[in-house]
C-alpha cells in the first residue's frame, strides 16, 4: 500500500507541474497552483488541497484542477471527496481522454 501511495504522490507532483502550465495560459491564479506544487513537493497535501480549491476559485469549471483535486483526495484515501471531484472533473471536461480516466478512477473506487 506505502509503495502505491508513493507512486501516486510522485505521479501527481509530475501532472501538477505540466498542467501548471496548461492552467496558467488560461489566466488560473499562478500562485496558488505554484504553491500547490510545492506542498505536493514536500507532501503537505492539505496544503495542496487548499490551494488546489484556491485556483478552482478563480476558474470553477476548469476540469483539469478538479481531476488534480481528485487525484490527491484518492491519495489521501478520501474516496467520497475523490468521487465528487472526479465527477466534476467529467462535469467540466471537454477532452474525452480526461473524461474516459475519470470514469475509470470512478469504476475502482466504487468497486466497479
Amino acid at each position: 500500500m506505502k509503495n502505491i501511495i508513493k507512486l501516486i504522490r510522485s505521479s501527481l507532483i509530475i501532472i501538477i507541474t505540466s498542467i501548471s502550465l496548461s492552467i496558467f495560459a488560461y489566466g488560473q491564479s499562478e500562485d496558488h497552483l505554484k504553491r500547490a506544487i510545492s506542498a505536493m513537493e514536500t507532501g503537505l497535501f492539505d496544503e495542496s488541497l487548499k490551494q488546489l480549491n484556491l485556483a478552482l476559485s478563480d476558474n470553477p469549471k476548469n476540469a483539469q484542477v478538479h481531476k488534480l483535486i481528485a487525484l490527491l483526495y484518492e491519495a489521501l484515501e478520501k474516496k467520497e471527496k475523490a468521487i465528487k471531484a472526479w465527477n466534476d472533473c467529467i462535469r467540466y471536461s471537454k477532452d474525452q481522454s480526461i473524461i474516459k480516466e475519470a470514469k475509470i478512477h470512478l469504476n475502482y473506487l466504487n468497486g466497479i
